[in-house]
């Protein structure tokens, strides 16, 4: 039996990773992780601008010399594919059904008699007779795929992520998870999302919210209530890379009474966390339906009672992450988030919410 051929086969179900390329940080910071999980622990942060070593890809995750980050939140240059070897395989495609794999399923030929075959199919190997499969004796590439990708067998297509290994024979068939598939294809980014309609929702999510702020017994008990402005053409920045569509949202935050006067001599603060940040959470969302499909950063500014606005922070988020784990809450949103918000941007936050939301919120 061909041990080699089989484990080589067998092996193809582990990453392998690309020579180091590039990543440059677009949002104000990026943290550095021991491991592409949301739940690991975080090892530096980097600011904007910042260019990191990017080793390898794994699904939206990247690997630098100190640790893993989101992808998203960076500019990276990668080539599509990565060739890390080559190797002949004779393969085997199934003309009638064999333990549960159909016809047109391919397996590697781990071993050849006069009349028979061994067939390798992921960790199980059949004994067939020759006459139940074609034999096919090919030279492939082994290519690592670093960016999303598209397998084409008639009209099947199969959806590859980054870090995933295919073959690739010098015709252009890709042999994959016990298939071969007729081409692979990297679908473009999609265009960039009409800036007069991501202006139009974003302030009408901010008119719902204003609205809410409005008409709280928070706002009925002091007089006042913390208004979030409209965000005008120049608020929003909207970054087109080659892997996708970022943006940044300016948010600025006045006092006004109730009556609709703004309060010019003192400087605004955030009233309940958890409100607002079920707004940025909504906020986000929305953007990402909208075509935005790499990043949103909401940068948040807040009246200084001096005439200006100062800048306390942000909240930016992976769109790949938020498609793969979701914002089911609040909470979720801010630990899948990159954030760094000035610890004055709030105020009167442990009494309000003792009064009016509970002792829990933090």
């Amino acid at each position: 039996m061909r041990k080699t051929l089989l484990t080589a086969a067998l092996c193809l179900l582990v990453p392998v990773f690309a020579k180091a390329q590039e990543a440059d940080v677009l949002t104000s910071q990026l943290s550095i992780w021991d491991s592409p999980q949301p739940d690991s622990q975080m090892v530096e942060t980097v600011d904007r601008g910042a260019r990191l070593q990017l080793e390898a890809l794994y699904r939206y995750w990247g690997l630098g010399r100190n640790g893993w980050f989101g992808v998203d939140y960076t500019d990276f240059r990668f080539p599509k594919l990565k060739e890390t070897g080559r190797i002949e395989l004779q393969l085997c495609e199934l003309t009638e059904p064999v333990g549960g794999y159909e016809p047109g399923a391919v397996g590697v030929v781990a071993a050849e008699g006069k009349d028979q075959v061994a067939v390798a199919f992921k960790d199980k190997v059949f004994t067939l007779n020759k006459n139940a499969c074609r034999l096919i004796q090919k030279e492939f590439n082994v290519e690592v795929v670093n960016l999303p990708a598209v397998l084409y067998r008639g009209e099947l297509e199969i959806k590859l992520k980054p870090g995933q290994v295919v073959l690739i024979s010098p015709n252009g068939s890709v042999f994959y998870d016990n298939y071969l598939y007729d081409s692979i294809h990297f679908p473009s980014p999609d265009e960039s999302p009409d800036r007069e309609t991501l202006l139009r929702e974003i302030n009408r999510l901010i008119d719902i919210f204003n609205n809410a702020k409005y008409s709280s017994p928070l706002a009925d008990r002091l007089g006042y209530f913390v208004k979030t402005l409209p965000v005008r053409n120049e608020d929003l920045k909207v970054v087109n890379t080659p892997t996708g569509v970022g943006v940044f949202v300016k948010l600025k935050y006045r006092l006004y009474t109730r009556d609709g006067k703004p309060i010019d001599d003192r400087k605004t603060r955030l009233i309940l966390k958890r409100s607002n940040f079920i707004f940025w959470k909504r906020l986000t969302e929305e953007l990402f339906s909208l075509g935005v499909n790499k990043f949103v950063e909401l940068d948040v500014y807040r009246f200084n009672g001096k005439g200006a606005y100062d800048d306390e922070g942000f909240v930016a988020s992976s769109y790949h992450f938020y498609k793969e784990y979701g914002f089911p809450d609040w909470r979720a949103f801010v630990n899948l988030s990159e954030s760094n918000l000035s610890e004055d941007l709030w105020f009167f936050a442990d009494q309000v919410y003792e009064r009016l939301e509970g002792s829990d919120e933090d």
